[in-house]
């Protein structure tokens, strides 16, 4: 499976580098939403959708809870909490929370473009 996160939100980066420390399976991939080269091999991706929440593709595409709940079907750490994963799923409150969280993040492009994030200092 692999994930598309928005680079330009911290909550986000910071979940992208959790999975990545704790899938001991290595059964996902974390790809930066606002990279062109990571969105460039990203097709059938719906843009305007993956930019408001998270997505994901493992022969379909997910978005916001749906992708949190496939990653946590993957890693073992989290299937002590399944059951309630699972009810968040099938009552779609999971989906409402997913909503309430994105729609308050914060995104900081700071002194990035979509080619490059890369800081230039230059000596006065």
């Amino acid at each position: 499976m692999t994930i598309y996160y928005d680079n330009y939100c911290p909550n986000c980066i910071r979940f992208a580098n959790l999975i990545q420390k704790l899938d001991w399976l290595s059964l996902i991939q974390t790809k930066q939403f606002r990279n062109s080269n990571h969105i460039k091999k990203a097709v059938g991706i719906n843009q305007n959708l993956a930019e408001q929440q998270m997505a994901s593709f493992d022969g379909n595409w997910s978005y916001g809870y749906t992708t949190l709940f496939k990653t946590f079907l993957r890693i073992p750490v989290f299937w002590i909490f399944l059951p309630l994963f699972w009810l968040l799923k099938i009552t779609n409150l999971g989906q409402y929370l997913y909503i309430q969280l994105a729609i308050n993040r914060k995104i900081i492009p700071l002194h990035c473009t979509e080619e490059s994030c890369e800081l230039n200092i230059s000596d006065q």
